[in-house]
């Protein structure tokens, strides 16, 4: 269900309940949900590991997800936890502020890669992503290691396609220290907090990175890489984890 008419991208409002309570409602593309809902609910703290989400139920044709997870909604229950409009069009929604992303602990030192790597992996991406090539209207996500890309989702929203990568990431208990995480959007500090949930040390855009993800992913030990396009990269960090033998590389101090 991730086409429409004359192919156009599918956007639909799913409800998600947690433990018979519900949590929101957002709008989203219909495919892999339960891979959405597992990296949702970790890349918002609600749970630490895959195995506390005992049980997912799905009616696509209705729009509705329920959830059950372990300990019930133990972070904090719905009305005691604001919503934060995410960046971007299509809008969004996170239960954590600027001031918990920056609350995060630091990441472990992860995958090095080379320029190539990324470039390479960047044009593997938008390869994959089906719904991409047929509507070019679609956001694309992949978790990707220097044996190979893994993984490829999408959504009509940035945020979703990281949310179903890592959720699928999770299930499959792939080492976050060994991977990179890429998206077709614009990263913004809630999908830095959200790679940093996750463990991986690397998150890589076709487009730019937001002033706060700069500041928040080098606080937490992230390298940030921004404008994946041809031969060209910017890196807006430190770039100790990057090999950049080319000239063609630019670097935001």
């Amino acid at each position: 269900m991730g086409l429409g008419k004359k192919g156009t991208p599918v956007e639909f409002p799913v409800t998600l309940h947690v433990n018979d309570e519900e949590l929101l409602t957002i709008q989203l593309t219909p495919v892999h949900l339960e891979d959405w809902t597992v990296g949702f609910l970790f890349g918002e703290g609600m749970i630490t590991r895959p195995d506390e989400v005992k049980k997912i139920v799905i009616d696509e044709s209705q729009g509705l997800i329920w959830a059950e997870i372990e300990g019930g909604v133990k972070r904090q229950s719905a009305e005691e936890r604001k919503r934060f409009l995410t960046s971007g069009c299509g809008k969004g929604v996170t239960f954590s502020s600027v001031r918990d992303a920056f609350s995060l602990k630091p990441v472990s030192p992860g995958i090095v890669v080379t320029q190539e790597f990324l470039v390479n992996s960047m044009r593997h991406m938008y390869k994959e992503a089906a719904l991409y090539q047929e509507t070019g209207g679609m956001h694309a996500a992949m978790v990707a290691s220097t044996l190979g890309p893994l993984i490829v989702r999408e959504d009509i929203g940035r945020h979703n396609a990281v949310d179903k990568a890592l959720g699928v990431a999770l299930k499959m208990g792939l080492d976050p220290t060994g991977l990179a995480v890429m998206t077709t959007g614009r990263i913004s500090y809630e999908m830095v907090a959200k790679v940093a949930r996750f463990g991986a040390s690397m998150v890589v855009s076709r487009t730019a990175a937001t002033d706060q993800a700069v500041r928040l992913a080098s606080r937490l030990g992230i390298e940030v890489i921004g404008y994946v396009r041809g031969q060209m990269i910017q890196i807006f960090t430190e770039g100790s984890r990057v090999i950049c033998p080319s000239s063609e590389t630019q670097v935001h101090v």
